[in-house]
């Protein structure tokens, strides 16, 4: 999964009773175990190669891979829910059916009321990608997600931002024509710098769904503007 060294390949099986929450209601247990054929840790990057980052934000000492069997991939987005919630460290959720396959990503922080819970700020599952057969977006996904092609691996926060905001921005391509210059740039290497271009991507993705609910010419007419604006912004950063 994402070209990782085998180093971090674990590929150890769960039982599935072992996969399903205790504490859900019983029509969601009964969802899950009817959706879920199998579950394997795939891979988990561990160790200090990649440095944790511990501190009142963060307690990422690893992330973890999962390769999920679904009956049917309409699920997917009901698991990914559940389990990025659950599962306190990053992780990335690959889920497949016989024909297709999702991933799931969320960016997560420590509650600061209780460090014992996280909180997700944002999540993400990618569209569906077509297995056996040609992909361009597969393998355009592929491509850049490439653990070989990731920038920052200063440590583990770094790299899993990189590529939570590379495969937001492939979702989203259709909101910026240059795409392709953010996601080959080297602002990568600066976290600094990610944020606050991931940020105004974020927002010119808002303000372009925005426009496609806006009722009256005046609505479009600023909400265009702010768009013009980010878009202006956004080119001025990379």
């Amino acid at each position: 999964m994402f070209n990782l060294p085998d180093v971090y390949k674990l590929d150890v099986s769960m039982a599935l009773k072992d996969f399903i929450p205790r504490d859900v209601k019983p029509n969601d247990k009964k969802r899950i175990k009817d959706a879920v054929k199998s579950v394997k840790l795939e891979y988990q990057i561990a160790g200090e190669e990649i440095p944790s980052v511990i501190n009142e934000e963060y307690r990422c000492q690893v992330i973890q891979f999962y390769d999920i069997e679904v009956e049917n991939i309409k699920d997917a987005k009901f698991l990914a829910s559940t389990y990025q919630n659950l599962i306190k460290p990053f992780c990335v959720l690959h889920m497949y059916d016989m024909k297709d396959e999702v991933y799931s990503l969320a960016i997560k922080r420590l509650n600061q009321t209780d460090n014992t819970q996280i909180v997700m700020e944002q999540s993400l599952v990618t569209q569906a990608f077509m297995l056996n057969v040609p992909d361009s977006s597969r393998e355009r996904f592929l491509t850049y997600v490439d653990f070989v092609q990731i920038k920052n691996k200063q440590d583990k926060v770094s790299l899993y931002k990189e590529w939570f905001y590379k495969v937001y921005m492939l979702q989203n391509e259709n909101a910026y024509a240059k795409v392709d210059t953010v996601l080959e740039s080297n602002f990568w290497y600066d976290s600094v710098r990610t944020a606050q271009i991931a940020l105004k991507y974020v927002e010119l993705v808002k303000q372009r769904e925005s426009l496609k609910k806006a009722v009256t010419n005046a609505e479009r007419m600023k909400i265009n503007k702010g768009i013009k604006a980010a878009i202006q912004e956004l080119s001025e950063s990379i």
